[in-house]
């Protein structure tokens, strides 16, 4: 599993976490980006105990966001 944390125009913040190759998860609309970074912690371990690392997503990837309503198109 990776994951991308992604900035918003609106100041807030939305993380993408991808299962290869197909299932997208979104967490939308966190305050900040320790706010972000908990929420990615607490994924880290509830894959932990299902035996699946989680790591970050190419840099390139967590380019910042121009529309908030990104998390709303796509979803898995």
């Amino acid at each position: 599993m990776t994951y991308a944390i992604g900035d918003r125009e609106d100041g807030l913040f939305d993380v993408t976490a991808t299962i290869a190759p197909d299932k997208v998860f979104r967490r939308q609309g966190l305050a900040t980006r320790a706010e972000a970074e908990e929420w990615v912690e607490g994924l880290r371990v509830l894959m932990a105990a299902l035996g699946a690392p989680v790591a970050r997503a190419e840099p390139e990837a967590e380019l910042p966001v121009r529309d908030p309503a990104w998390a709303r198109r796509g979803a898995g």
